[in-house]
């Protein structure tokens, strides 16, 4: 049988041979053909995989971190009537009986401790729960603390705020997968971007329809708690032009306060009413709508750029939709927001703070929730401030650290701390809920390859444990500026603009950056640095605070570039 086939395979090569050249390079042509044509749908596979992988790499950890916190702020919401979690610039803790809250928030350097009491407990009850959990009251003093009361009446505007903060947290994961596709484009894998964009739109799209989920589960929450104590559904009743919310009018016999902040000498006493007419907020239909806001914001009219020479990122101004939670909160609050300081006001006022002696803080009553139905719990808060000197204090124990890497990678040190100030508070083991991590706030699976590729020569993320070590994260931090400054914007050659775009790109990525100078919103960044460098760096500064896509990364322009200015004099001293 052997012998046979050997004999079948030697007649055919034999034919091959003593055929016409013309025949004999047609059957050769053809079987070049054929192995080559799995070879290449191969290779295309391969870099579909391979662009898989690396979105699915920032999903699957996203997904279990996103589920777990979910959990926590359900749990929450069922005892407090809100939700209170650590982040990068708040830390929170609570007692094992869940009846003791402390809050330091970093940002605005002060602590607030929160005690959760039956509605009509007394002051000296109050006190006793206190007494019981010393060991997160026993380093703040109560005595100059401005107090506020909130009945747990799971009211619509506390859940406008839990919706929000789903919101915000979704636009800044779509962000990140908006910063993936532009450092795989970046690597010059040999992959069209069309294809890359594509894939980030679905991976966008996917965490949309969790979002729209995860909203969904929220208002159930709420629903059901009010349902569980007897609270009448709110009705929902329409914004007028000007954001001022409508109202509904209630007859009650239960007690009631005034919806504003009351200052007092002593003491905070309940104010009581035998019948009054008291003012419900209600909520707009136009923005409380939100899974269907997300489909809209998400799925652009563009898609079809996608299918042209210069594709375009997926447009998903979701910072709209933040927005519109945020005017939601206001108007069902009813209250009149202070005015804004500018940059270099707020430098001044941190600089001032750093170098004014404690002062006493008045005490007030905040307003409680406007219920037609007796609260079973409220929570009664003590908000201090934070030692003047604390945040120079943390500030000064990186400073070593910051000068060896900025001199190290040429960035300026100043921008270091002031970055770090900004993500952090100078508190190692921050995590933010996108979630990144430590000082210089590092997501390992984007600003973290980077740096491994760029620091250890390895294409993988780095490790979430060692991002928490303070000589690992502000060396990543650092060399992640280098490259921004050194490689995404090398084009722009002024270098106070380059600084303005780099500190921008740092918390949105260089393809938004772009996407404010190029009128066409391509991320394409060559393109925006020709526009970019016909302008004067305080044009690019107002070009980025009025044109980038969200408003989170505005915002943190105006902080990083107000606070570099805050760390100049120490770093030379």
């Amino acid at each position: 049988m052997r012998l046979h086939k050997r004999h079948l395979v030697a007649m055919t090569l034999a034919g091959l041979l003593s055929a016409p050249p013309s025949v004999s390079n047609d059957a050769f042509d053809e079987l070049k053909k054929a192995t080559q044509k799995p070879s290449k749908e191969q290779r295309y596979q391969e870099f579909v995989n391979y662009i898989n992988a690396r979105l699915d790499e920032y999903e699957s950890w996203r997904e279990q971190y996103t589920k777990q916190l979910d959990q926590t702020r359900h749990s929450q919401i069922s005892t407090w009537g809100s939700a209170q979690v650590s982040d990068n610039t708040l830390e929170v803790e609570y007692s094992a009986d869940d009846t003791v809250r402390k809050v330091v928030d970093y940002e605005n350097n002060t602590s607030t401790i929160s005690v959760l009491v039956d509605a009509q407990a007394t002051q000296e009850q109050i006190q006793q729960t206190l007494k019981q959990h010393q060991q997160l009251t026993l380093q703040d003093s109560l005595v100059d603390a401005e107090i506020s009361q909130q009945v747990v009446d799971y009211s619509l505007q506390q859940q406008s705020v839990e919706k929000a903060f789903i919101v915000q947290q979704t636009q800044k994961q779509m962000n990140e997968y908006d910063i993936q596709a532009e450092r795989l484009i970046a690597a010059k894998t040999g992959i069209p971007d069309k294809f890359i964009y594509q894939r980030a739109h679905a991976k966008k799209m996917a965490l949309v329809e969790e979002a729209k989920q995860r909203i969904a589960a929220m208002t159930q929450l709420f629903e059901h708690k009010r349902q569980e104590l007897g609270i009448v559904e709110p009705k929902v009743a329409q914004l007028d032009a000007n954001h001022a919310p409508k109202v509904i009018e209630a007859e009650t016999s239960t007690p009631a306060v005034a919806s504003r902040e009351i200052a007092v000498e002593a003491k905070p006493q309940l104010a009581s009413a035998e019948s009054e007419k008291i003012v419900l907020p209600v909520e707009s239909d136009a923005v409380t709508d939100k899974t269907a806001q997300l489909e809209a914001f998400v799925e652009p009219a563009s898609m079809t750029n996608l299918n042209t020479s210069e594709p375009q990122t997926v447009q998903a101004p979701l910072e709209d939709l933040a927005t519109s939670a945020k005017a939601e909160q206001d108007a069902s609050l009813a209250k009149t927001a202070p005015l804004q300081k500018t940059p270099v006001e707020v430098a001044k006022v941190e600089a001032q703070a750093e170098n004014t002696p404690e002062t006493k803080m008045p005490i007030k009553v905040a307003a409680l929730s406007n219920s037609s139905t007796p609260a079973v719990k409220k929570v009664v808060s003590y908000k201090i401030s934070l030692p003047n000197n604390s945040l120079s204090k943390r500030a000064n124990q990186y400073q070593p650290l910051v000068l060896q890497e900025s001199e190290k990678w040429s960035i300026d040190p100043a921008l270091v701390m002031a970055i770090m100030h900004s993500e952090s508070a100078f508190r190692p083991q921050a995590k933010s809920h996108i979630p990144a991590f430590g000082l210089m706030q590092i997501v390992p699976t984007t600003a973290g390859r980077d740096v491994n590729r760029k620091v250890n020569n390895r294409d993988e993320p780095m490790l979430e444990a060692e991002l928490y070590r303070p000589g690992v994260n502000v060396e990543a931090g650092t060399v992640y500026l280098h490259i921004l400054d050194s490689q995404y914007l090398k084009s722009i050659t002024n270098e106070q603009s380059r600084l303005y775009c780099t500190i921008a790109a740092y918390n949105t990525g260089a393809g938004n950056v772009a996407k404010a100078f190029n009128s066409d919103r391509s991320t394409n960044i060559r393109i925006a640095a020709k526009v970019i460098n016909t302008m004067t760096p305080e044009q690019v500064y107002q070009r980025l605070i009025t044109h980038l896509p969200y408003d989170e990364t505005k915002n943190y322009l105006k902080k990083v570039s107000s606070r570099i200015a805050l760390y100049q004099p120490k770093i030379a001293m």
